[in-house]
């Protein structure tokens, strides 16, 4: 049966990115904070942050601790599960490095089967996805070039015509579609589109409209194709009118509806889920081909389920940039399709075909070998975008503490993170204060959710940190100026002598 959903579209701001720095430090073993024995008590920075207005009702975490010694700071509720949204990512993508290693590319192949005679292959063209979230992204510097060595790898094994399909497989991952586990208003929005093991264009369709007096259309769509024909039923208002727009579709549907409000005389840009990456992959590719002279007889498909039997021959295979590349991104913009796809392929550690069910036990597994409570918390994707996902301060905490003081991918991790006051999603927080540049943080958002996790690095010392804060009052901005008092007077006001960080 087809899933049939409503959702209201929203839009955010592109950030950019830099690299950490590490500093040097001297030794001296002393207490970091001057309320280790009660840090609630009355007239403590933890205090003040959470008797806030905008806090008493809420649900509130924090755990700081000094990196190298484990001394605590700050610790409220530390060991109770929240709603994580995005800080999620953290655990996906440290998770990633630790199992698959920085230097890790994902694979798309380009197979074919049958017989190759007289120059026409009689079979078919296979896109097999690799769960590549970068293929034909706009992260990359020339996402068409698969296209271009397709046809020259056709070309090299002598095939001049295609008496078949192309066919997208993307049956590495058995879950795609509509996500089981995000709210209805979220599934093909701009930020959570469709993930897939044939992923394609960050999997999200660009829509430029035009209005005149009477009427809206559709100027142009990005990705092109002929396939997928999004539709579009407005009613106009006056010009000063802000765009009003709901997305309406089935599961792999071709036919998408826009329906709302628009103004008149306007032009106005938007962004919608692609509902079968894999589909517009193999009808990318057919067209392609067909440009460079080598025609395609038959309409391109998709398939979903790994093949039994059956040969296929490798004409070609393309490799995405590596992990390392991949977090980068993943955490400074927080895409959430790339956490998808990371978390998804996680399951292949241990099955032949990807689920979220498989993806969440490697993880668990991981960090539960190296001795963390992973059993305390529930993880159902990559992203955070689940409100089913329950993640605590302490594991986090735990997890960037392993990441800091044990990991190979040290280095890697720490430079996916992106550094407050200065770039990516945090290029707001702590700007103009004195730990701007110092703290190297996930921010983690939903309605009445406000998280982050990350490193201080102050007074050449290193802390990490956790705070969640989930059905706050009142507005997201004054809330995020209470964690910004909070970390500022907490640092100010704890004994900095420095202390090294053990490898």
């Amino acid at each position: 049966m087809k899933a049939y959903y409503l959702l209201v579209l929203f839009f955010c701001l592109p950030f950019f990115a830099v690299q950490a720095q590490d500093e040097d430090m001297e030794q001296e073993d002393v207490s970091d904070s001057v309320w280790l024995a009660d840090t609630l008590k009355e007239g403590t920075p933890l205090y003040r942050f959470a008797h806030a207005p905008n806090l008493e009702p809420a649900h509130l975490s924090v755990l700081v601790k000094n990196l190298n010694t484990g001394e605590v700071l700050a610790d409220l509720n530390s060991q109770y599960d929240f709603i994580p949204a995005s800080v999620t990512k953290v655990i996906t993508t440290a998770t990633a490095l630790e199992l698959l290693s920085d230097s890790f590319r994902f694979v798309t192949k380009l197979e074919y089967d049958g017989l190759i005679t007289d120059s026409v292959l009689h079979g078919n063209v296979y896109v097999k996805g690799g769960g590549d979230p970068t293929f034909g992204s706009s992260n990359n510097k020339n996402p068409n070039t698969f296209f271009t060595l397709a046809s020259l790898a056709l070309r090299e094994a002598g095939i001049k015509r295609i008496d078949g399909r192309v066919i997208g497989d993307a049956s590495l991952f058995e879950e795609s579609g509509t996500h089981p586990y995000w709210l209805l208003e979220d599934l093909g929005s701009s930020y959570s589109p469709t993930p897939s093991a044939l992923s394609f264009s960050d999997n999200l369709f660009k829509l430029v409209i035009v209005s005149d007096s009477t009427s809206a259309k559709f100027l142009y769509i990005i990705p092109e194709s002929k396939l997928f024909e999004p539709m579009l039923n407005v009613k106009l208002k006056n010009s000063g009118f802000r765009a009003s727009l709901r997305l309406s579709m089935s599961e792999y549907s071709t036919t998408p509806l826009l329906s709302g409000y628009f103004p008149m005389n306007n032009r106005y840009a938007t962004k919608i889920g692609i509902p079968d990456p894999a589909l517009l992959v193999a009808d990318s590719l057919t067209r392609s081909l067909i440009r460079v002279g080598i025609p395609v007889d038959s309409a391109p498909m998709v398939t979903r389920y790994l093949p039994k039997g059956g040969h296929r021959t490798k004409l070609y295979d393309y490799y995405s940039p590596d992990l390392k590349s991949v977090i980068l991104q993943t955490n400074y913009k927080s895409i959430n399709l790339y956490a998808e796809n990371i978390f998804s392929y996680l399951a292949l550690q241990k099955d032949s075909v990807s689920t979220s069910k498989v993806a969440s036990q490697v993880i668990a597994s991981y960090w539960k070998s190296k001795g963390l409570a992973s059993e305390k918390i529930f993880q159902v994707d990559g992203s955070g975008m689940s409100m089913k996902n329950a993640i605590n301060a302490s594991f986090l905490v735990d997890v960037l503490t392993y990441m800091k003081t044990k990991s190979l991918y040290s280095s890697a991790f720490l430079a996916s993170l992106p550094i407050c006051g200065v770039n990516g999603t945090v290029k707001p927080f702590l700007k103009g204060t004195p730990l701007a540049g110092k703290v190297y943080a996930k921010s983690g958002s939903m309605e009445r959710v406000q998280n982050y996790c990350g490193y201080i690095n102050y007074n050449k010392n290193w802390y990490v940190f956790c705070i969640m804060i989930n059905n706050y009052l009142g507005d997201r901005y004054t809330v995020r100026q209470e964690i910004t008092s909070f970390l500022n007077s907490l640092m100010k006001e704890t004994k900095n002598v420095a202390q090294p960080v053990k490898k």
